[in-house]
């Protein structure tokens, strides 16, 4: 006993002692953390643990072989602002009330938590970096100004703090040279391909350039940027600082990357990394649609060009550069976790808001509820927790993420219209239907996946638009809609009215105000 000092004393020393030690460990909280990356657009083929035969991506391997790699994973809306909410909440785009893009600045919004408020409110730091591109009330939650993609007069623009970045760099705004165009973004010139919608104006006059007014998708090309410095490079390395910030923890934090979303411009080594005349054409490219519901929007002008199989190769190329410097950049932020310690107390989880055609029945984009626009990659890590190497063959949704966040880092599960996926991963049999929701006019609104089965149908009981029925597991391509097939017309029919009937059972539930349509709709 040292002199002078009781056991009391002694005693209120060590806990001083180990005080003041938990500090200097950083072992402040060690309850679990959250790791949430995210790409736009994503498809669900675009992993080299997918089947892909081309891309390569060894970290979004690594997490599937670490953790779980769900294989038929749904997104609940294929298109962004809806889908994003969807991610937030757990709920159908239908009672979020953001149905479509249009909705990002609505006022119709419902209060509801997300999983990321649920966190902060059980004391959680929270921050969110990358593209935002939802209503913007679902950001209060987070500790760091978040940026938007467009212009709200509440919120600072992430384009104008990219461009920032830029300059930080060392990297200035540069004006296109014969052959190049620019792009608005990176205040860089670029080299389009044939595919690119002003590729003919490239030889023209400097003043002559400067009128062009470039859509987002109307850009592919190679961009003249430096290696490492990117849109994609600006948000790793936020995400990077953030994690030395939030290390002690507990922390849930999002890493929101832009590509491979159009624009489709990349630069060195990516551009060139994957040859286009090594990259397979789309075997549904000649798809003549004949029974599709999507043949109408299959002859719009801004389709025409994508069933050129020289240029799907040659836009494939680069939509595959784009998701490989993502993947390299997920490294590194692995990479980080485990250098910081924190690799075995994080749940991570990567996926994509909705997928891209890249060419499939000769089509670009998203929207529709073909599997390259509506099925995406999910998968998860948490060690200890998610046995190394599973695989989930069952169906499911985007819808499901929030509430399975929730009950893995063991918080109670608000009412949402997901279920958590934890039974799935652990090895349980669910009955589980897989529904997706978009916006539409003489095209289906929903889509129910239910084992290899898909239909596709428009909710409004008077709309002359074309539903579908597709096995994938016969017909993966999605070529040969059984609705309308001439082989086993009444067994079809049958099989098509009971996917129906759990589709309308569903809407019952959920979306009870949409049902009657639905039900009073004839399939065709």
């Amino acid at each position: 006993m040292l002199k002078g000092i009781s056991w009391r004393g002694f005693g209120f020393l060590l806990l001083i002692f180990a005080f003041v030690q938990s500090k200097a460990d950083g072992a402040s909280d060690a309850r679990p953390n959250l790791l949430f990356i995210m790409t736009d657009q994503q498809r669900f083929d675009a992993l080299s643990c997918a089947g892909n035969t081309v891309l390569e991506t060894p970290n979004m391997d690594r997490l599937a072989r670490e953790g779980v790699m769900f294989k038929n994973a749904y997104s609940a809306n294929p298109v962004c602002v809806p889908s994003r909410a969807v991610f937030l909440t757990g709920l159908s785009p239908v009672n979020v009330r953001v149905e479509g893009n249009g909705d990002y600045t609505s006022d119709d919004v419902p209060d509801v938590p997300t999983f990321d408020s649920i966190l902060t409110d059980k004391g959680y730091a929270a921050e969110y970096y990358g593209k935002w591109h939802t209503p913007y009330q679902f950001a209060e939650c987070y500790d760091n100004d978040v940026k938007v993609v467009g212009n709200l007069k509440e919120a600072p623009s992430q384009i104008r703090a990219y461009q920032a970045w830029l300059e930080s760099k060392g990297v200035t705004r540069k004006e296109p040279g014969e052959g190049e165009l620019f792009s608005g973004r990176n205040l860089r010139p670029y080299t389009p391909i044939a595919l690119d919608w002003n590729h003919d104006h490239a030889d023209d006059d400097p003043a002559e350039k400067k009128k062009i007014k470039a859509a987002q998708v109307s850009q592919y090309g190679r961009i003249d940027l430096p290696p490492r410095i990117s849109y994609c490079a600006y948000t790793a390395e936020e995400t990077m600082q953030a994690l030395d910030r939030l290390k002690d923890g507990p922390f849930t934090l999002t890493c929101s990357f832009d590509p491979p979303h159009p624009p489709m411009v990349v630069q060195e080594p990516y551009y060139s990394m994957y040859p286009p005349e090594k990259i397979p054409v789309p075997e549904s490219i000649d798809d003549p649609m004949t029974d599709s519901p999507y043949r109408e929007r299959s002859t719009k002008k801004d389709q025409l060009h994508y069933g050129d199989q020289e240029q799907i190769q040659n836009m494939r190329s680069i939509y595959y550069g784009m998701v490989r410097e993502i993947d390299d950049w997920m490294g590194e932020i692995l990479d980080k976790l485990d250098q910081l310690g924190l690799a075995d107390n994080t749940l991570v989880i990567f996926t994509s808001d909705h997928g891209e055609l890249l060419g499939d029945h000769g089509m670009h984009s998203k929207v529709m509820f073909y599997e390259g626009s509506v099925h995406v990659p999910l998968l998860m890590r948490f060690p200890g927790r998610i046995k190394p190497g599973t695989v989930v063959e069952a169906p499911v949704s985007t819808m499901d993420v929030c509430p399975t966040i929730l009950d893995y880092l063991g918080m109670s599960v608000p009412e949402t219209d997901g279920i958590s996926l934890r039974p799935f991963v652990e090895g349980k049999r669910m009955e589980h239907d897989v529904v997706s929701y978009s916006l539409g006019r003489n095209e289906p609104n929903y889509m129910i996946r239910i084992g290899a089965l898909k239909l596709m149908m428009a909710q409004n009981a008077s709309g002359k638009g074309v539903d579908a029925l597709y096995d994938l597991d016969a017909d993966p391509l999605e070529m040969r809609n059984l609705i309308l097939s001439p082989i086993s017309p009444e067994k079809n029919r049958e099989q098509a009215k009971k996917m129906k009937a759990r589709l309308v059972r569903w809407v019952e539930k959920h979306e009870p105000h949409k049902a009657d349509d639905l039900e009073q709709r004839d399939l065709f």
